[in-house]
């Protein structure tokens, strides 16, 4: 039976089922907990802290407010009213107002006076949030959730942690059938449905967050979920290279290419940060020019920039004929997020007619990437591609005792039908003797395209952390 409340439904039986899943979670020790504390800190009334134990695991612990019998009661009471009596609140506010004539209906005026934030709290929490993730889901840090089995804690990737990789939650629902429940509140919240005759669910949040799920029986051993959380502001190049993850001298390099509008792809397996890197290194371009990106997932963003478009599709046959649109546009830049399938074929007529351009490719070599890339052009369109090809980047992630540590590690031109790697992290590199710094010279018509990449590196080293701050020094950099 579903009830609904607010602007939203939640699934329960009875006002007493839902009741029920009132808990709080916190660690009263947590200092004892952690070994090395890496960062505290609030959202509302909740405390975060990210550390890793004395089992060396990474972790993202949540302390709520502690519950009492008063405010046990008082929750009780005031839920069981909500159900019954008020049916549709639009807004924040209007809940506010409600808790409050509903404690002194019921003779609670001196209760909800006392524990008037904590009972707010945990009332928005259970029927316009999330139940126990509403404060991971809130946190702007955090950009995936996942649960793989209801049986262990969720784990979350937090977006200034990546080299932590997933940090293990204090969370953790308590039956199988608490954790299908919250499944079916995030198809609800989507407009979708999940059972056992359609046991899967992709769809997105109103957050505009990601959502796949399936429902455990009878595809798996258990209910899972992947949560993706897309930010409005993407990572910006500085934190990436202050992280770790990008050397100085491949974003100066990067930039020179986007300038030149030469080809370059970055390849990579799962979770290594391949489109991450993308989305910074786009941002390594000239303000004004018109980007538009087709993608399947709305990943890539630039929005600061006035000329920047969006096209999306859910298949290959989709994504191509989206590509053979945004070519009509006559873009400065036009970027696939990942190429899978036929919208390469658009990627190179792209390439060929000046456009600038870039991707991601699932691949873990040159090897694996040229293989799969002949499978999807003919002889003709495939050796256009490579001719026009300037780079490719391997993005890739390796263990380090508890930590993932992902960076470039790899940097290939294609000189002859061959890669020629011309970085190696902490190895002397051959950017300024590589055949594409001779092709930048030519393409940006520069005597000394040496002087203009050490000046980009020394642009770049004086540049602050944070979105806005690279885009005004952009701007200032290309006169606008």
């Amino acid at each position: 039976m579903l009830k609904k409340s607010g602007d939203k439904f939640i699934k329960g039986g009875s006002v007493k089922s839902v009741v029920k899943q009132l808990r709080f979670i916190r660690i009263e020790n947590i200092h004892d907990l952690c070994l090395d504390i890496l960062r505290k800190y609030n959202i509302g009334l909740v405390e975060v802290v990210i550390c890793v134990d004395k089992q060396g695991t990474s972790r993202y612990l949540i302390n709520e407010p502690p519950i009492n019998p008063d405010i046990q009661k008082l929750y009780e009471s005031i839920m069981e009213n909500l159900y019954t009596s008020y049916l549709s609140l639009e807004s924040f506010e209007e809940l506010k107002k409600v808790l409050e004539t509903i404690a002194n209906e019921l003779g609670l005026g001196d209760l909800m006076h006392k524990y008037y934030d904590i009972i707010l709290y945990y009332i928005h929490r259970d029927i316009k949030g999330y139940g126990v993730l509403d404060v991971i889901l809130r946190d702007d840090g955090i950009e995936d959730i996942e649960l793989s089995h209801w049986e262990k804690p969720i784990t979350v990737v937090h977006r200034d942690f990546l080299s932590y990789e997933a940090l293990v939650t204090n969370v953790q629902f308590q039956s199988e059938e608490e954790a299908r429940s919250f499944i079916d509140r995030l198809a609800i919240r989507c407009g979708k449905s999940i059972s056992i005759r359609k046991p899967e669910l992709h769809a997105t949040l109103p957050e505009g967050f990601r959502v796949a799920a399936t429902i455990g029986e009878p595809i798996g051993a258990s209910p899972t979920f992947d949560i993706r959380k897309l930010t409005e502001i993407p990572i910006d190049i500085v934190t990436l290279i202050k992280q770790g993850i990008v050397d100085y001298r491949i974003a100066a390099l990067l930039w020179l290419v986007n300038d030149a509008k030469l080809f370059y792809v970055i390849i990579g397996g799962s979770g290594s940060g391949k489109t991450t890197l993308l989305n910074a290194f786009l941002q390594l371009s000239n303000p004004n020019w018109k980007t538009i990106v087709v993608q399947d997932v709305p990943e890539i963003k630039l929005p600061l920039r006035p000329r920047f478009i969006q096209f999306y599709g859910e298949d290959s046959e989709e994504l191509l004929q989206r590509c053979f649109t945004a070519l009509r546009y006559r873009p400065d830049m036009l970027i696939v997020g990942e190429v899978r399938g036929k919208e390469i074929i658009a990627l190179v007529r792209a390439v060929a007619s000046g456009s600038g351009s870039a991707t991601t490719f699932h691949a873990s070599t040159p090897e694996e990437y040229e293989m799969a890339i002949r499978g999807l052009l003919s002889q003709d369109l495939y050796t256009m591609l490579s001719l026009n090809t300037a780079l490719m980047i391997l993005a890739s992630r390796m263990r380090k005792g508890y930590k993932v540590e992902r960076k470039i590690w790899r940097v290939y031109e294609k000189v002859n039908d061959e890669w020629r790697e011309i970085f190696v992290p902490e190895k002397d590199d051959n950017i300024l003797r590589s055949y594409t710094m001779r092709r930048l010279s030519k393409r940006l018509i520069r005597d000394d395209i040496e002087a203009e990449y050490e000046y980009r590196l020394k642009v770049l080293e004086n540049m602050s952390q944070g979105y806005e701050s690279v885009e005004r020094i952009l701007k200032r950099f290309y006169g606008i």
